[in-house]
């Protein structure tokens, strides 16, 4: 019985996101964004991911930020990534990825957050 009981922990952990799950270029939303600078774009999404999630890291110079949703009364949490490219100011556009990842594979209700960020981000850009 305690085998059994270890073996099904072992398959209930193995079937979780976090955030190092998360990368850039394996699905998800993404968006051109032009006429604005890194700088603005990377302010909005900051501020989009900062309104409901809470952000566990945020590289400016990778164009990385990955932020998290806690467990709820329905959910086991969700984790998020938001990746923009190219990750130098000067560049005429910018590529803005959003990845929204259930924390198991096994959980059937919490948020899907990519098109909140998407609108978000694109709301606080103006475009």
């Amino acid at each position: 019985m305690k085998q059994l009981i270890a073996a099904l922990a072992i398959l209930v952990l193995a079937a979780c996101a976090t955030t190092d799950s998360l990368q850039p270029g394996t699905g998800g939303s993404t968006f051109e964004v032009r006429g604005k600078s890194y700088d603005d774009i990377w302010k909005a999404v900051v501020t989009v991911a900062g309104r409901s999630l809470t952000i566990v890291e945020s590289d400016k110079s990778a164009g990385v930020l990955k932020a998290e949703k806690g467990v709820g009364l329905t959910t086991w949490g969700e984790v998020v990534g938001i990746y923009v490219r190219p990750a130098t100011g000067g560049a005429t556009a910018y590529t803005v990825e959003v990845q929204s990842l259930k924390r198991s594979r096994a959980q059937i209700t919490g948020q899907d957050w990519t098109t909140t960020m998407v609108s978000g981000i694109k709301a606080e850009l103006g475009i």
